[in-house]
């Protein structure tokens, strides 16, 4: 394993060496005149699409101009006049809001980008064409007093501003977001299989690219899982507490209204955040936001759904203050392009906002929500898979009467509520707080059986490999449905069987039935946050959060198969002990206690947990440099509240167990050098300790509220990165490393001696990862685009920490023991990773071919294979024993891949201002269907039979489609 990373010195120079001399090469004028720079909009559109035609090199052209001038900018000496242009619309009002949102959407880029000011510029528009283009923005430095905006014009902004009741956008916070022009959903669950993706494109290149196109190879940025990641809606946090997950499906087929946001990278900061490990972004829902008018969309794939429809209006901002958004939404298919799935969807959004006093306040309300009901797909064994010839193959599955039917099923539904208030104080000061709440009911169902054989299909011992027999292999490799998938009639036979034959029907109860699982949250937040200019150069944004969630986990009786009844008894409870009826009891307070559909039974307890935080950022800039530096301080609490008294931990299962206290701090600081206005060199450094997650805390938290030792972890990271911005070429070079200190996890599986379940803790343990990332866009025409994002890392765990199994029926005491992890690699994502693209844009066409490759993919591993007491009975000298422990021990790296996908997009405008526009993208053309993308060592070992439990896979789809058509009006 390399533990250095020169390529990214040698990189970084070759990098920064290439950005001097292109800085040397002088860009000519793609303009007309010298004076003015015109920035080009499509009809009826106010994003500014910062690389559509020329308006990358005119834009390069004018942050020269302004670094030229920079001083006398900034001293008021020469103000920059901004025109925005439209002369499109059906009407004069429809035009002249238009083009007042084009200034400042220009503006407000101009002003992120390059650290101006509101009062260095100018601003004037037009309901007009402009030397016969009839949507532009124009730019110009103004030299000559006499071209300054005159007080008359002045005045009738001003009061078009109160018309209207629109911001100016003057926060530099703000930036101009623009719609995904990859022709592709950005919806999480269109992108990929069980990959999230972003909801909100940036501008930086390997952001954009990596987090979209190479999602299809379940690839995470820098290998940070996705708690690492914080989102917000209108700035108020929307990572549940429990896991520390965003909820995806929550907006589900709300595509319309949830592009628009603010987003930060990896260890920066921003508005609405102090900033996480993983990046941040906060999806502004509010009502005036959105243009006015309708769109209707209608989109098929053949993915996990087939089909989407989705419709939005909205009013735009009134003359009276009000703005008014509403969209509905629904995705359907009867079976997904993996056999046994389905998906139902219904989704619904409202926005009302009101702005008073020239729009310096704001009150916005939004509520949303998606419901759900969706087949899963399960992963299996590499000998299933290639006896089937079915690489998706999906084990949840059976024929119940004819019909297929999946045991596994989700039903969710995230009912959400949003107030927030925004006040601009001032120019320099804005104060935006928020309150949020939402009701997440998620439930999946599976199958369950009490001293009956194992009903899963692809069960080890129904494999070939384990029972040798010819009838196991003919019936496997005919695919023979009745053995390859869930023989739901064979299970509803053998309850009514245990039925018939029992001499007292009151006693029969079922030997299966099908389990629903659920993880229910109610959870409240307040998020408010400051932000000002402390002086000239000294910006200032602090903020405060507070939470509090339940999370109720529990399960219920879904489907007895035709049975009366299940008794609430834990099934791998160990007879052997002489207290068994008490031992075998799920609540000893309603001891034999009958289920019946739809009782709770089991295990049933809450997750009480609250937190509270407080943070601040201070910026200082100056011509050349740049720097920031803050703090935040985390106050946290959960305990669990147990409402069944487990046979197995009597005196620790029922009622409210210990309060676990944490108080975090993080710190965090950069520096920028600016060369010039197109070369920045940034180095970041972050230092923070962090408190386990509530659901990796407990030991086996449905029925004890026992834990080890819980401490905070630790993580420290830093990257250095060179951004550079020329005519025709852009992109970010960067290097990173993040150590991860005192880490917690939770591994359960089914131990095959002691015939029961273990949770198998892992504390103390570190990890490492680091590597370069680089994000390039080059432009050799004004149609024509080539982008490209890689990464090459390393992830792997630095340390051998300590393993403690714990046995659910508490038949043995606790074994603690070492876990030979270090120098093995983290397993979920792709090491090394890229894309290359081409886009072509022509008269409204849109073009794009991407070729994408991964390799250095490695397994999840397994805790129980790496300890030593595994392999006591094994003889190093013997060759059989030698050959079992490499099998066990040896970390598997699948195949790299390459993958090629095309799309294709166009828009047509027709009269009264309305607009048709269609995409189509086609994914894996070359229909690679032997693509894995990940996979697991199972936690059970047989040392005498080292591939009797093999490790399970994912495999990618092969060719897929996505064709999607909107209509605007």
């Amino acid at each position: 394993m390399i533990k250095n990373l020169k390529l990214a010195s040698y990189l970084l120079f070759f990098a920064i060496s290439f950005g001097w001399q292109a800085n040397a090469q002088s860009g000519k004028s793609n303009g007309k005149y010298t004076n003015e720079l015109v920035f080009k909009f499509i009809p009826l559109d106010d994003e500014f699409y910062t690389n559509q035609g020329d308006n990358k090199a005119v834009l390069d052209q004018l942050y020269a101009a302004i670094d030229k001038f920079r001083d006398q900018i900034k001293a008021g000496q020469i103000p920059l006049l901004v025109q925005g242009y439209s002369f499109s619309a059906d009407t004069k009002e429809k035009n002249q809001q238009i083009a007042y949102r084009r200034a400042y959407r220009v503006k407000s880029v101009i002003i992120t980008d390059k650290g101006l000011a509101e009062n260095n510029f100018q601003t004037q528009n037009k309901v007009a064409a402009y030397r016969g283009e009839k949507d532009v923005v124009v730019v110009r430095l103004i030299l000559n007093s006499n071209d300054l905006v005159s007080s008359k014009n002045k005045a009738g902004e001003k009061a078009y501003e109160k018309k209207v009741g629109e911001k100016a956008y003057e926060d530099s916070e703000l930036q101009a977001q623009s719609e995904n022009f990859s022709f592709e959903d950005d919806d999480v669950e269109t992108a990929s299989q069980g990959v999230t993706t972003m909801a909100i494109i940036n501008n930086d290149i390997f952001r954009n690219k990596a987090g979209f196109q190479l999602s299809q190879f379940r690839f995470q940025t820098r290998g940070y899982y996705s708690f690492y990641s914080k989102r917000y809606i209108n700035g108020v946090a929307f990572n549940d507490q429990n896991r520390g997950v965003f909820n995806y499906a929550s907006i589900g087929a709300l595509n319309d209204v949830t592009r628009n946001g603010d987003a930060v990278d990896n260890n920066d900061y921003g508005l609405f955040t102090f900033g996480a490990l993983g990046g941040a972004e906060n999806i502004d829902m509010r009502a005036s936001n959105y243009a006015r008018g309708g769109k209707i969309t209608g989109t098929y794939t053949n993915r996990t759904y087939y089909s989407r429809a989705m419709f939005t209006y909205s009013t735009g901002l009134m003359p009276n203050g009000w703005a008014f958004t509403g969209s509905l939404g629904a995705r359907y298919s009867d079976e997904g392009n993996i056999e046994g799935t389905f998906y139902r969807n219904f989704a619904y959004s409202l926005a009302i906002e009101k702005q008073w006093d020239k729009g310096r306040h704001s009150l916005a309300f939004n509520t949303f929500g998606s419901p759900v009901e969706r087949g899963q797909q399960a992963s299996s064994y590499l000998e299933a898979t290639s006896l089937i010839g079915n690489n998706l193959y999906n084990p949840n599955w059976g024929y119940q009467n004819g019909k297929k039917r999946n045991a596994r099923i989700v039903r969710a539904y995230d009912p959400t509520f949003i107030l927030s208030h925004t006040w601009n104080i001032n120019r320099d000061s804005r104060l935006i707080t928020g309150v949020g709440y939402h009701y997440a009911r998620y439930g999946s169902t599976s199958l369950n059986w009490y001293n009956s054989p194992d009903p899963r299909p692809d069960y080890y011992r129904y494999l070939p490999s384990y029972s040798g027999n010819a009838d196991t292999y003919q019936n496997w490799s005919t695919n023979n449905t009745n053995f390859t998938q869930v023989n739901w009639d064979n299970l509803y036979f053998a309850n009514r069987l245990q039925l018939r034959e029992a001499q007292n029907a009151a006693d029969s109860a079922a030997l299966y039935n099908v389990e629903e699982r659920r993880s229910d949250l109610y959870e409240a937040t307040l998020n408010s946050t400051f932000k000002t200019k402390l002086v000239p150069n000294i910006n200032f944004v602090g903020g405060i959060e507070v939470r509090t969630t339940q999370s109720k986990q529990f399960k219920t009786m879904d489907d007895l198969l035709g049975g009366t009844f299940v008794y609430d008894y834990d099934k791998f409870a160990d007879n052997q002990v002489t207290d068994f009826d008490n031992v075998k009891q799920s609540d000893l307070n309603n001891p034999d206690r009958k289920v019946y559909k739809g009782d709770v039974y089991g295990y049933n307890f809450n997750l009480n947990i609250n937190s509270a935080n407080a943070w601040f950022i201070n910026e200082h800039t100056s011509k050349k440099w740049d720097v920031f530096y803050g703090g935040k301080y985390t106050f946290s609490q959960y305990q669990r509240d147990g409402k069944m008294k487990n046979g197995h931990y009597a005196d620790n299962s029922y009622g409210k167990g210990q309060m676990h206290t944490f108080n975090d701090y993080s710190l965090k600081g950069g520096l920028t050098y600016k060369f010039n206005g197109r070369n920045f060199i940034s180095g970041k450094v972050s230092y923070s300790t962090e408190a386990p997650l509530p659901s990796n805390a407990y030991v086996s938290p449905r029925i004890t509220d026992k834990t080890l030792a819980l401490e905070s972890g630790k993580v420290l990271t830093m990257d250095l990165s060179y951004i550079f911005s020329f005519p025709g070429v852009n992109g970010r070079l960067s290097a990173y490393r993040t150590n991860f200190y005192n880490q917690t996890a939770r591994v359960s599986y089914f131990h095959d001696v002691y015939q029961t379940f273990v949770n198998h803790m892992v504390t103390g343990m570190d990890k490492t990862t680091q590597g370069i990332e680089l994000g390039l866009s080059v432009k050799p025409t004004s149609a024509l685009t080539i982008d490209f994002a890689g990464t090459i890392s390393e992830q792997y765990y630095a340390n051998n920490p300590m393993g403690t199994i714990t046995y659910e029926n508490n038949s043995l005491s606790d074994v603690s023991e070492k876990v030979y992890y270090k120098n093995y690699y983290l397993g979920g994502s792709p090491q090394f990773v890229g894309t290359i693209g081409v886009r072509y844009f022509i008269k409204y066409w849109f073009l794009g071919v991407n070729l994408n490759g991964m390799d250095r993919n490695y397994i999840d591993i397994s805790p129980l294979r790496r300890m030593a007491s595994t392999y006591a009975s094994l003889n190093p000298n013997d060759a059989t024993d030698l050959e079992a422990y490499n099998i066990l021990t040896r970390q598997e790296r699948l195949p790299g891949a390459i993958t090629l996908d095309a799309s294709v997009g166009k828009i047509l405008y027709l009269s009264k201002g309305h607009s048709v526009n269609f995409n189509l993208s086609v994914n894996n053309i070359l229909n690679k269907e032997d693509i894995r993308t990940g996979g697991y060592e199972q936690g059970r070992v047989d040392v005498s039979y080292p591939n009797k439990f093999n490790s399970k896979y994912f495999f990618m789809q092969g060719i897929n489609c996505f064709l999607n058509a909107s209509y605007r009006f």
